[in-house]
Parts: C-alpha cells; structure tokens; sequence
C-alpha cells in the first residue's frame, strides 16, 4: 500500500519503505527498512532508515528525530513520515510515491 494512504498510525521496527530512486541509487526500486538505532543522544528517535537494496545495502541513511517517534511506543508516527519524507528523509520523491511493505 502507498504510505499515503496507509491507516496504520504507526510503522515499526522491519517495516520496508520501497521507491523509485535517483542518484547515487543503482536500482530501479530502492528499500529502507525501519531499523533500532542505538544513540547517546537524548533528542534522538531509537529508530533509524537502513538502506537494504542495491549497492547501498547496509547503509544507514536516515535517523529519526525524536519528533517522528510515537507517544505511545517505540515506532514512527505514519503522519510524521507522510508529512515529512521529502522535506527530511529523501527528496527524490514524494510520499504517494512510497510503498508500505511490512
């Protein structure tokens, strides 16, 4: 399902985001995962975007703020993603462009 349209109020740790990637992206689709992400730091979300596909696999590329995590668990608010994936996760597309998987 497009994360645009996904009723989910949260997406937890395995979730997949798959799109269309640009550059530096090698393939066709691309596929971050909602991953734990340990950090010293306090305004920081536990929950990080590990690259999972192509050459980039293994990548870390995007931790969450403390914003986007859920009041009422350790997982992303989809509206926070919604709202945010161009302006702070990745700009080389939209959110209707994104596919939820997981």
């Amino acid at each position: 399902m497009k994360l645009t349209d996904c009723p989910k109020p949260h997406l937890y740790r395995g979730t997949v985001l798959r799109f269309i990637g640009t550059y530096p992206f090698d393939k066709e689709y691309v596929d971050f995962m909602i991953c734990e992400y340990h950090s010293a730091k306090e305004d920081r979300c536990p929950l990080a975007l590990y690259c999972v596909s192509g050459y980039h696999a293994g990548y870390l590329e995007y931790v969450f703020p403390k914003e986007a995590q859920a009041e009422d668990a350790v997982a992303i608010s989809t509206e926070w993603l919604k709202e945010s994936w161009q302006t702070k996760v990745y700009d080389g597309c939209t959110a209707n462009k994104v596919t939820v998987i997981g």
